[in-house]
């Protein structure tokens, strides 16, 4: 049973890792197809589009040219009603691209036709002209968009071209109109000049452009569907609102919601269906048109799909041929494994002498034999060593538990400290984070003065603490013999940094305080400025000491008045973590302090209680040490 699970459990992860790569390969070659088809779509909408916006904005631009001269002509020729109507008829007797031509005055501009004068010029057919003036109250032009976006346009502006409408006046036909201002010799613009032309000219550029495109790309003069004969490509003329101006109804793509940009621009969109589309767009020139060339996703990745699901088939008849060729082969080559497990059982039971079978073939699977061989003859030797090691880890815990001993017993730890005296009270802790560590405090009284220190040393464990031992040591002599802060400290860094070969430092605060006046006199070394009352103490930023024999330590000082309180401690304090990393911080220590009156005792312990509520269980990595006093003043 066991080894047909083996065999299984390798024949899947070799089809697994085959198929990871057979699937990463696959993948890049399909992405790459489809990439390509994209762009192939990109490429074929950026053809189209700049073919349909050539072939119009050269004609415009002929319109553009013609209408502008024409317009030069009207503008000479303003004395009176004929005069206008005759200039018009010059100007269509020579543009044979014109249908009609007209111009729009403001109103009461010439007295004798009142309010409305819009004249008129059209080609009744190829060879008759016909006059009309067409203004009338039926007729308000003044409130048609194309006089309103004539007449608001600058002199020197190309014109614009009018959405197509339907004229039922002449011939029912489809047009479209370029207006321009007309402007009076004293610069002011009296009205506006447009000529039509037959919207069936766009629609030709269109069809002609649409067969390119079938014939180049998909090699057909039909249309181009899908099989329930919705199209998938389309070429439509939309405005800058995206309402359709030309082009299949058919394709009901929601254009009204494309960032559409002056410039050629590719947007993915999808239809009132949900059905996906890519609409390549770029302006029509004088217009606020913009030709989109439309693209159902079918035909933009058909041959990608088609070419996914031949290797899809590909790779799911190669998976199952080449799982049970190797199904079958690791069953045969695992077989010889189930001796071997036999006798692994035996050794596991603790029989490390039990034989182990031999194969003919110096293959793997005998190398393995020969493993378990060593691996007797080493379990042998390991069971010997550990109980070796077990011994002298047990030696060790004892001697670290003793070191620990030592070091506790190094710092005063008996409160209240001085319970003759009523001018000080004073109590302090220290939690090491390991069996030994390197925090320190200290104090006494010489002289009617309190000597006191706290430092925290570089480093964890067993280092640290002859660090803390010697860094004691040094300010119970040096302090016995000196009252200066900064002595002190100068002294100790000294003697510290004398053969310092592991570049230990100990950043440390000493100071002393007069017991009858409450001058307090204190240099910092590198040490957490310590809070009194709520407030932090000012210090200088010295360096630790340990680093550098040669540098003077500067000494502060300052009044304390009877009832203040100072409060000492080590960066085990602020840097105290949660579960979350999260570090108990100073805003929590001065949030503890300022709501805080009691013994410094009772501080301590209000403080130790808020820190072990904030990590909770967590492990800590660094020592913690508190010292508080309040000075009460001499009695």
């Amino acid at each position: 049973m066991s080894k047909s699970k083996l065999s299984r459990r390798i024949t899947w992860r070799v089809i697994g890792i085959m198929s990871f790569f057979y699937v990463l390969i696959i993948g890049t070659i399909l992405f790459s197809v489809f990439n390509t088809s994209l762009m192939n779509s990109s490429m074929r909408g950026q053809y189209v589009v700049n073919g349909v916006v050539g072939r119009i904005e050269s004609m415009l631009r002929a319109v553009q040219i013609a209408a502008a001269n024409n317009r030069a002509e009207i503008e000479r020729n303003l004395g009176s009603p004929e005069q206008v109507f005759d200039a018009l008829e010059r100007e269509i007797y020579v543009n044979d691209k014109f249908i009609g031509c007209f111009a729009a005055f403001e109103p009461d501009y010439f007295k004798s036709q009142g309010r409305w004068f819009e004249a008129y010029l059209y080609h009744v057919d190829s060879t008759r002209l016909e006059r009309r003036q067409i203004g009338s109250p039926s007729h308000d032009y003044f409130n048609g968009p194309w006089y309103k976006k004539g007449i608001s346009l600058d002199r020197q502006h190309e014109g614009y071209l009018t959405h197509p409408y339907f004229d039922n006046s002449i011939d029912s036909a489809t047009y479209c109109s370029y207006v321009l201002p007309i402007v009076d010799p004293q610069g002011r613009k009296v009205g506006v000049y447009g000529v039509d032309v037959k919207y069936l000219w766009i629609n030709t550029v269109m069809d002609e452009v649409e067969e390119t495109v079938k014939r180049e790309f998909f090699d057909s003069d039909e249309s181009i569907q899908d099989r329930e004969g919705n199209n998938i490509f389309s070429i439509q003329i939309i405005d800058n609102k995206g309402n359709r101006i030309l082009g299949s109804d058919s394709l009901d793509v929601n254009i009204l919601k494309a960032e559409q940009e002056n410039v050629f621009s590719e947007l993915e969109m999808k239809d009132l269906k949900g059905t996906p589309y890519y609409v390549n767009f770029k302006p029509i020139p004088f217009t606020d048109w913009r030709v989109a060339v439309v693209q159902h996703r079918t035909l933009v990745f058909m041959w990608g799909f088609i070419l996914a699901l031949f290797i899809l088939f590909s790779m799911v008849i190669g998976c199952l041929v080449i799982f049970f060729f190797i199904s079958w082969s690791i069953r045969r080559i695992t077989k010889p494994l189930g001796f071997l497990s036999e006798s692994a059982n035996e050794v596991a039971k603790g029989n490390f002498d039990a034989p182990l079978p031999t194969f003919k073939h110096d293959d793997e699977v005998a190398q393995l034999r020969d493993s378990f061989g060593t691996m007797q003859e080493s379990l042998k030797q390991y069971i010997e060593e550990l109980k070796e090691s077990t011994t002298a880890k047990a030696s060790l815990e004892s001697e670290l538990h003793i070191a620990h001993n030592i070091q506790m017993s190094m710092i005063p730890k008996t409160f209240p400290a001085f319970p003759q005296r009523n001018d000080i009270e004073l109590y302090a802790s220290l939690t090491p984070a390991k069996a030994v560590g390197g925090d320190l405090y200290d104090f006494f009284i010489r002289d009617e003065k309190l000597f006191f220190c706290i430092g925290d040393v570089s480093g964890k464990g067993v280092p640290a603490s002859l660090v803390m031992a010697v860094s004691r040591t040094l300010f119970r002599n040096i302090s016995s013999h000196t009252e200066q802060p900064s002595h002190i400290v100068d002294m100790m860094n000294v003697n510290v940094c004398e053969g310092n070969e592991s570049c230990m430092f100990v950043t440390l605060f000493v100071g002393v305080l007069d017991l009858k006046t409450g001058h307090l006199r204190y240099s910092n070394a590198g040490h957490d400025a310590p809070y009194l009352q709520a407030s932090m103490l000012p210090c200088d930023p010295n360096l630790p000491i340990g680093l550098m024999p040669e540098h003077e330590y500067s000494e502060q000082e300052i009044t304390l008045a009877p009832g203040s309180t100072l409060f000492l401690y080590t960066d085990g304090l602020t840097e105290a973590e949660n579960a979350r990393q999260e570090m108990f911080g100073r805003k929590r220590v001065e949030d503890v302090i300022s709501s805080f009156s009691g013994t410094p005792q009772q501080l301590i312990e209000v403080m130790t209680d808020a820190v072990h509520q904030y990590v909770g269980e967590t492990e800590q990595s660094d020592d913690l040490t508190m010292l508080a006093f309040s000075y009460e003043g001499s009695q």
